[in-house]
């Protein structure tokens, strides 16, 4: 399985990209490109992942394929939440914030509902498999510095 993925994941970045996610962006569910910053390395690593839109915030699953520990990705966006995200649609800078409490468990509710593999990870491990909201920077409210004018 590592030495499929090994070849299949760069494969599936690049058709994704050069085409724009017409061709490998949708199985079961709609498919993304999500960058993030490596908590150690610095550098910029991507993956492609599933996505449920809900009410315009994407979310994604760090299943791991029910491995016992999360996807390096998901430590990456906890050290760094700003990510970068491509969807057919195009790209955008993104805030990532894992769900938690009643929030995670109807999300993940959602994936299963669409696609019943995730049920079977949530079966098969006994950690918790995280689900991250992802949010549009712009549209975050950040708090206003006293004192500065808004520059138009």
């Amino acid at each position: 399985m590592k030495l499929f993925l090994r070849f299949f994941v760069p494969f599936h970045i690049c058709v994704f990209r050069l085409t724009g996610g017409r061709l490998l962006g949708h199985f079961e569910l709609p498919a993304l490109l999500l960058t993030t910053t490596g908590r150690r390395s610095g550098k910029q690593r991507t993956v492609p992942l599933l996505y449920v839109d809900e009410d315009g915030t994407l979310l994604v699953v760090a299943s791991n394929a029910a491995a016992p520990t999360n996807p390096d990705w998901y430590h990456n966006l906890v050290a760094n939440p700003t990510v970068e995200m491509q969807t057919r649609a195009g790209k955008r800078s993104m805030r990532a914030e894992p769900s938690v409490g009643e929030a995670r468990h109807r999300r993940f509710e959602l994936f299963k509902a669409a696609a019943s593999h995730y049920a079977k990870y949530e079966s098969r491990t006994d950690r918790e498999i995280p689900v991250v909201a992802l949010r549009e920077i712009s549209e975050l409210h950040l708090p206003e510095v006293p004192g500065k004018q808004p520059t138009h």
